[in-house]
Formats: C-alpha cells, sequence, structure tokens
C-alpha cells in the first residue's frame, strides 16, 4: 500500500470516527432526558433500580428483613430459605461459619439463623465473631442436639433463642417475625 492510499484509509477512519461521535454525543443528549424523566417519576426511578440493582438493593431500601440461614445440611438450609421468602424477607444461606462470617461481612442482616454444630466451626464461636463485628444482629440458634442447647451460654453471646430441629415452618415464620419485631424490623 502506497503513503497515499494509507493517507486515504486514515482520512476515511477518521470521518467515520467522526460520524460515530456526532451519533454518541445525539444518544448522549437522549440519555439525559430520559434521565431526568426517570427522576422526576416514582415508579420509573423503581423499575430501573430494580433493574440495575436487583431486587435485593430494592427490597433494602422498602425495609425488607434480611436474613443469612446458616446450616451444613443444604436441603435444611434451602427449605428455610423458601419457607421464609414466601412470606417476603430476603434469605441468603451458608454451609460453613466461614462462609457465613464472609457473607455477614458483606451483607448487612437482621437475623442469623445459625446451626451450633456447623463443620469447620461451632455455632457459638461464629455467634461471637459476629458479635465482634455487628452488635445489632438478631441471632437464633437451632440445634438437633439437647445437650448443646442445654450448654449454650445464650446471654453472653445475644441469642434471641436455640430452637431444637425439627422446626415446623409455621413455627419458623412465627419465631422469626417475633424476634424481628422485638428489633422493630418485621
Amino acid at each position: 500500500m502506497s503513503f497515499t492510499e494509507k493517507i486515504d484509509v486514515l482520512d476515511l477512519l477518521i470521518n467515520i470516527l467522526r460520524e460515530h461521535e456526532e451519533k454518541l454525543d445525539e444518544l448522549v443528549a437522549r440519555l439525559e432526558v430520559v434521565s431526568q424523566t426517570i427522576q422526576k417519576d416514582p415508579d420509573l426511578k423503581r423499575s430501573v433500580m430494580e433493574y440495575e440493582l436487583g431486587k435485593e438493593a430494592v427490597d433494602e431500601e422498602a425495609g425488607v428483613s434480611n436474613i443469612l440461614v446458616v446450616d451444613d445440611d443444604k436441603s435444611l438450609a434451602n427449605t428455610f430459605k423458601l419457607v421464609l421468602q414466601s412470606v417476603g424477607f430476603n434469605v441468603d444461606t451458608a454451609i460453613t461459619g466461614l462462609q457465613a462470617l464472609y457473607k455477614i461481612n458483606r451483607k448487612a442482616y437482621d437475623l442469623v439463623i445459625l446451626d451450633i454444630n456447623l463443620p469447620d466451626m461451632l455455632g457459638d464461636e461464629v455467634a461471637e465473631k459476629i458479635r465482634e463485628t455487628s452488635d445489632d444482629v438478631n441471632i437464633i440458634m437451632i440445634t438437633g442436639y439437647s445437650s448443646f442447647k442445654d450448654d449454650l451460654k445464650e446471654d453472653e453471646l445475644g441469642i434471641k433463642e436455640v430452637l431444637m430441629k425439627p422446626i415446623p415452618p409455621e413455627d419458623l415464620v412465627k419465631i422469626t417475625k417475633r424476634t424481628l419485631l422485638a428489633k422493630g424490623q418485621a
């Protein structure tokens, strides 16, 4: 390719870029009008928030309680999640103590439903670590062993309830709501 041909190609590319720049400027101006319209209309603003940030962020703004269920029995944790979501709570699950602590450091929870016996640490250790970082989180402990229930120091760890498995769904909902109401969250 000769030098003049290269100049012609560069000229062509520059012209194409200018056309695109003009189109982009026009698009930006239109987007600014759309953005201003959305900001003035609360329904449109909520719809955009749901789309951009996901339902979770909108629910936080609307005052929906966030709950973390921690149990190494994945099917039980998912069952609790489904039950609590069906009555309007945002629910996440974790199957280890470390996973729970990671999630708690990344997101604010109003309630943690915590199994006493986890594969990597005991639930009371997790509760202790939760208390170090977040004093206002409600904690409900669950266990399948009555000996753990008797040994647990509820007052020291700020545990609101200790429940024995199996927990009927209606009891789970009732206790969750009661615990959150005491805190003013439900």
